[in-house]
């Protein structure tokens, strides 16, 4: 009966180790990254008790937002209030900011605090991603790749949505759109700068575009 105990109870605490694994796997897949805040501890960022996901997450009492796709990540970052000046196309189309990538937005426009979370001000020290490194972007978004915007789904030079690989387009009001996440993976560091897919021999850009 001991046995059978014990192995019961073993089972049980693998089974709750799986249950477990997927939030644990995120967590060990952005503990070496800038993601992770503990690791800008050289710009005065603490974060209590070690915990990595609360700085962009938290299970209760997340931000209230209107759109459906920022309510699914139970956000708990100060989102960015800034007035941003968006990529134009050739055709005249302009990004609207949102989506998803205000969220990105909301450490990497170089004015919200990355360390303005929580709606604790015990923990706010107004630390923002310093001027001068690549991953302050600033409001002036005119040299960027275009965000917020509708993927030009059957277009020429374009790739059927569909049939995209390795990317991610981003419902927003029923439209596919392109957005920061479309090319960068906030939780996996693996081939740098988060991407989804290697930028060696334009693989990146080959995705979408089909010339």
């Amino acid at each position: 009966m001991r046995i059978m105990s014990r192995t019961i109870a073993a089972i049980f605490v693998i089974g709750i180790i799986g249950l477990a694994s997927p939030a644990f796997g995120q967590q060990v897949k952005i503990a070496n990254t800038p993601h992770n805040l503990n690791n800008l501890d050289v710009w005065g960022v603490q974060m209590p008790q070690n915990r990595i996901c609360l700085p962009c997450h938290v299970p209760h009492n997340a931000y209230p937002d209107e759109d459906a796709d920022i309510k699914m990540v139970l956000w708990n970052h100060e989102e960015t209030d800034g007035a941003f000046d968006m990529y134009v196309t050739l055709d005249g189309d302009q990004g609207t900011l949102d989506g998803t990538s205000k969220l990105c937005l909301s450490c990497h426009d170089g004015v919200t605090a990355i360390d303005n979370y929580g709606g604790n001000d015990g923990y706010f020290n107004d630390i923002k991603i310093p001027v001068g490194r690549p991953s302050n972007l600033g409001t002036d978004l005119t040299n960027d790749h275009p965000i917020g915007i509708a993927y030009p789904d059957g277009e020429a030079g374009y790739r059927p949505a569909g049939t995209l690989v390795g990317v991610k387009l981003v419902t927003v009001s029923s439209v596919e759109r392109v957005e920061c996440t479309s090319c960068h993976d906030p939780h996996n560091n693996g081939l740098g700068k988060f991407l989804r897919v290697p930028i060696s021999g334009s693989a990146l850009c080959l995705r979408c575009h089909d010339k």
